[in-house]
This record gives C-alpha cells, sequence and structure tokens, in this order.
C-alpha cells in the first residue's frame, strides 16, 4: 500500500459515505452512515442540512479511525456530492432552513413560464421559487450555495462549488461561469452564489475546527471535487468515446463521454465532465435504489428485523427470495418512476409473490439501462462493447446479472464497487501532482474485478419483456417530460 492517502468525502441523498483510498485506487478504510429519519416538519424533498455535515464528519472519524497510518498520511481531501441540492446559508455558514435536495421538483409560475431558457438549471427553479413564495426570506440569506461548497466551507473556509454542480443554477455553458443574463432575467442576485472553479483545483485547508471534528490534520489541503456522476465516471475511466458506464444507487445514472456540449440530448443532459473543458451525456432515471429502499422499508419488516438478529444485510435476504423467481418475474414488470409519482406495477396477478415484486424492481433498473444505452447509440453512432458498472447495486450478484441479461452486453465490476470515491480520488491524485494527468492516474487506479456475461435464455425472456416497458414509457413520457420540464 502506497503512503499517500487521499481522505474521500461522498456526501449522498441518504447517507454518507468516508473513504481513506491510496494513490493506486485501493480502500484503506471506510464507513458509512445512513441520515436519521428526518423531523416531521421536514418535507420528504428536504433534508436538515447539519444532517449532511454531521454524518460526513462521523464517518471520517471512523474511517481515520481504522486506518492505521492516521492523518498524517492524508495528502488531501476531496469533496463529492449528490448534485441539485441547495442550501440557504447566514454569513457564518450556518444554514437558515433544510436543503433541497435533487428530488425536489418546486418551481415558480415565472421559472414555468422561461422553461425553455431555464433548461435542466434545475436549482434555478427552486432559488426562484423562494423568490416568489418566500420573498423576504430569499434576500435575507446569504448565500445559496451548492451541496459541495456548503461541505467544502465547512472544512476549508472556500465557499467554492465544480461546474458540474453549478450547472444546476444560472450557468453559463459556454464559459461555465455565472451568467448575468440568466441572473438578471431570472432574479437571482449573482452575489448569492458560491464561487465557481475547475474540479482537481487547491481550494484551501483544513481548518482547526475541521480538524477537531473529522479527525483530520489540520492544514491538509481540500482539492475541489465534482458531482457524484461526474466522479463515477471519471472512477470507472469514462474519458474517451465509445466508453459508456452505468451508476445504480438512489437513481440510475448512465453515462458516456463528450467531447463537446450537446444542445439537443433529448430525455438526457449534458453536462460539465470532471475533466475541465469536456463533457458527459447523461440518462438519468431518479428514485430507482430509492425504490428498492422503499419496498424494503415499507413491505419487508420481518427481513429487516432477521438481518437485525443475525447481523446480515436486509437486501441480501430480500435478494435470496428474488433469485428464486425466474426472469422476468413471470410476466410481472414495475415502471420505476416513483419520484414523480408515475411509480407502474404492471400485469400483477394473484400468483405473484414478495419475491416477484423484488424481482421485478431489479429488473426495472435493468430496462432503463437498455432505454438509455439504444438512446445514445443512435444519436452518437456508436456502439457499446460492454458497461461498466459501479454504485450501491453493483454490490448484488443478481442484480450485475439481471443489468447483463436486460442489456445482452457483459457488465465490467471494479475492484471498488464506490466509483464516485475512485474519481473523487483521481482529482485528488492530479491534483496534488502525483499524477501528471487523468490518463495516467486512471490506468493506476482503475482495476477491474469481474466480467459478467449475459446468459442467452434470460436475454431472450428480457426481449419480449422489455417492448412492455418501452409502451409503458412511451405512453407516460408526456407526463416525465413535464416533471423534469
Amino acid at each position: 500500500m502506497s503512503d499517500r492517502l487521499f481522505a474521500i468525502f461522498d456526501v449522498g441523498t441518504t447517507g454518507a459515505r468516508s473513504v481513506i483510498v491510496d494513490e493506486e485506487g485501493r480502500e484503506v478504510s471506510k464507513a458509512y452512515e445512513e441520515y436519521p429519519q428526518r423531523p416531521k416538519d421536514i418535507k420528504v424533498h428536504e433534508q436538515v442540512a447539519d444532517t449532511f455535515w454531521r454524518t460526513s464528519a462521523n464517518t471520517m472519524q471512523r474511517a481515520l479511525a481504522g486506518c492505521k497510518h492516521g492523518s498524517d498520511a492524508i495528502v488531501g481531501v476531496v469533496v463529492s456530492t449528490t448534485r441539485d441540492s441547495i442550501t440557504p446559508i447566514d454569513k457564518d455558514g450556518n444554514a437558515m432552513a433544510p436543503t433541497v435536495t435533487w428530488v425536489d421538483s418546486r418551481s415558480s409560475a415565472k421559472s414555468k413560464e422561461m422553461a425553455a431558457e431555464i433548461g435542466p438549471r434545475k436549482s434555478v427553479n427552486k432559488m426562484m421559487w423562494f423568490i416568489e413564495n418566500r420573498p423576504d426570506f430569499f434576500m435575507k440569506t446569504y448565500k445559496w450555495p451548492q451541496l459541495d461548497a456548503f461541505i467544502n466551507y465547512r472544512l476549508c473556509g472556500a465557499l467554492v462549488t465544480s461546474p458540474a454542480d453549478a450547472r444546476y443554477g444560472p450557468i453559463d455553458h459556454e464559459t461555465l461561469q455565472w451568467s448575468e443574463e440568466l441572473c438578471e432575467s431570472t432574479g437571482i442576485p449573482m452575489d448569492k452564489l458560491a464561487d465557481i472553479k475547475n474540479s482537481g483545483t487547491a481550494i484551501g485547508e483544513i481548518s482547526s475546527d475541521a480538524a477537531k471534528t473529522t479527525s483530520l490534520r489540520k492544514g491538509t489541503p481540500v482539492i475541489l471535487g465534482s458531482g457524484d456522476q461526474q466522479c463515477s465516471a471519471l472512477g470507472m475511466g469514462i474519458v474517451e468515446s465509445g466508453l459508456v458506464e452505468a451508476t445504480t444507487g438512489t437513481g440510475t445514472f448512465v453515462i458516456t463521454h463528450l467531447d463537446e456540449f450537446l444542445e439537443e440530448s433529448f430525455v438526457m443532459f449534458c453536462n460539465p465532465s470532471a475533466i475541465p473543458g469536456k463533457w458527459i451525456l447523461e440518462g438519468v432515471t431518479p428514485g430507482t435504489g430509492l425504490t428498492y429502499k422503499w419496498y424494503r422499508d415499507q413491505y419487508c419488516e420481518p427481513e429487516m428485523a432477521l438481518a437485525a438478529q443475525t447481523e446480515q444485510d436486509a437486501y441480501q435476504i430480500i435478494e435470496s427470495s428474488a433469485a428464486s423467481i425466474p426472469a422476468g418475474s413471470e410476466g410481472l414488470v414495475m415502471f420505476p418512476f416513483m419520484a414523480y409519482n408515475l411509480g407502474i406495477f404492471y400485469r400483477l396477478g394473484f400468483g405473484h409473490t414478495k419475491a416477484h415484486v423484488a424481482r421485478a424492481i431489479l429488473e426495472a433498473n435493468g430496462y432503463v439501462l437498455s432505454f438509455y444505452l439504444e438512446m445514445m447509440e443512435g444519436m452518437l453512432d456508436i456502439e457499446f462493447k460492454e458497461l461498466r458498472i459501479g454504485g450501491g447495486g453493483a454490490n448484488s450478484p443478481l442484480w450485475r446479472q439481471i443489468q447483463a441479461d436486460c442489456i445482452n452486453r457483459p457488465v465490467i465490476l471494479p475492484k471498488v464497487r464506490d466509483s464516485t470515491v475512485i474519481g473523487a480520488a483521481i482529482l485528488g491524485t492530479v491534483g496534488t501532482g502525483i499524477y501528471g494527468g487523468y490518463k495516467e492516474a486512471i490506468d493506476n487506479m482503475f482495476h477491474v474485478e469481474e466480467r459478467r456475461e449475459p446468459i442467452p435464455e434470460n436475454v431472450e425472456v428480457y426481449k419480449k419483456q422489455y417492448p412492455i416497458f418501452n409502451k409503458i414509457l412511451n405512453a407516460e413520457m408526456g407526463n416525465i417530460l413535464e416533471a423534469i420540464s
């Protein structure tokens, strides 16, 4: 193991992870903590802002406790967060209200009128909602930073966001800086926004307060990270045309590399890459993993109790029964757009069991992958030979096989499942000069554990099931477009 280590904060929607990674892409120690249940007065698409910080600090303390080299071996700290989550703060960086997360789709009457101009800048909609519905509060607020800037400020006093995260605010796609024109037309004062810098840039050093809270060494350099999906793509080596990856966590994200901005991306998004000057094409289905968690929490109390008694993971118990169900869930098709209140269980019959429902939820993710891969190949006139996969869903052998069978391509599993963490560490190694560029860093830090081939008989089943899913998708496309517009 290398003596030069990086401390990575991976701040997600449902929990935070802190990981110590060496310069060769190996996890030295890690800790994860799911966020506590929200207070009853907090809306479902909001979160107590300090929860992100407290959980991040707690997990970093535990990760460092499990690292025999301690904080002295840490040469860089990098933050990657879920994107499009904004927090109103005062001049001291304290939250004045809950964080509005990326799952929230609130907008104002004016933002709906400006939908074509705003496009996928969803944080603009959120801020315009406050301008319209809580104008005094909006103006009293000092800043409206993205979540990465909120955490960076707590670490080193730098209220700085990356282009990948700022992309959801009133940004200019050509300069990747705040747009004066858009700020003026939307009524969002530019001085209420965080500074934008390129990922991989040194932005400060761990402060005394942060050192006490996280156990990191005071003075450790903080390197600007990127959005969770940008880091995931970087961590799986998606830095040239023809490569594609999928991350299944709270949602499903399918990402391929672009050298230039793509204006017309239909139901997909063209976002800044973690690599300055590059872009990613991203297909997003929010809530696929969250659907699975919803199923666990609402319908699997016996499995959760058994897991607690036997120190197992409840998902492993659920999947052991789902694995006994044949491919295709005996006709049951799940439409996973619950984030838009469009979730559907189609062709549900009395012969179906809880295990069928669980498998159908896993298969819905596979159908989503098929949809985005087909669309990307058609738009870019390329053919993907394989799919690199990461995120929590990649930990499940059953889910990996379902993915391979649904898309009829091999799926490649990295040794480190948390590709977001490896991508953030790559930014750290390049930012500190350990590696001279991203290609060199990837060659040293991306390692393959498994290549899983599709099972031909299952592929045939999914070829028949997928058109059913696609028919539902086409029927609901208008509602989906309205929800994301």
